[in-house]
């Protein structure tokens, strides 16, 4: 960026730019270099009943052939006592092939589970709890992308968490059920994100339900919210 900086103040200084004009310059130069990556903001609450245990966002960001997933959720359950669940998963794809993508689960801010896998050439590595497998790729289609991008009936997604695909079954329209070693999951979308997840699970139900604003954008089909890979 110094370099940039160094660049802009020369044809500043060549053009005899005055300081406010020198100003308004850098602005909207950072302004263009700022606009070539584009990022979508996903939010979602927890909630059982009436009760809110925590949210969740999902932010996806790209930039040419590149696009990065982040996800992370903090939920609160109380049943005999107070414990809380976070969960962070990161992914990056280039050409719509993942590279990387990465999770770790929280229990009280311990980490109860740590888990990436990473393309090498045509194969992925699978690492978790510091014991590493391979197997043949591509995986166009993992957990990451989930929320941004509705699947096919009968869709294959990655899970490093789980260190397997997973299926994705219709069971209405546009709404899918996952089956998981945890439990099961029943996704609902709508313009091709998804607006809840009912999540079923030997302690507890409960909905990921997506933020009053956000689905309003997705509802009206807002360029900054409705995207896709």
């Amino acid at each position: 960026m110094n370099g940039k900086l160094i660049w802009f103040n020369a044809v500043i200084k060549l053009t005899g730019f005055t300081k406010m004009r020198k100003l308004s310059f850098i602005s909207i130069i950072l302004f263009l270099i700022a606009s070539s990556a584009s990022g979508q903001m996903l939010k979602y609450e927890v909630v059982k009943g009436n009760k809110k245990l925590g949210d969740m966002t999902v932010e996806r960001r790209s930039n040419n052939n590149y696009i990065e997933y982040n996800i992370k959720s903090k939920v609160v359950f109380r049943i005999l006592f107070s414990f809380t669940v976070d969960f962070e998963c990161s992914s990056e794809y280039v050409n719509n092939v993942l590279e990387r993508e990465s999770t770790i689960n929280k229990l009280n801010g311990s980490t109860q589970k740590s888990s990436v896998v990473t393309r090498s050439g045509e194969k992925y590595l699978h690492t978790q709890n510091d014991i590493t497998t391979s197997f043949s790729g591509p995986i166009d289609y993992s957990v990451g992308a989930i929320y941004h991008n509705e699947p096919a009936p009968g869709q294959k997604v990655y899970s490093p968490q789980f260190g397997q695909f997973l299926t994705f079954e219709e069971i209405d329209d546009h709404v899918y059920k996952m089956e998981s070693p945890d439990g099961i999951n029943v996704y609902t979308y709508m313009n091709g994100v998804c607006t809840e997840v009912k999540v079923s699970r030997d302690f507890a139900k409960f909905y990921f339900r997506m933020a009053p604003e956000t689905f309003y954008a997705v509802q009206n089909g807002i360029d900054s919210i409705v995207g896709g890979n």
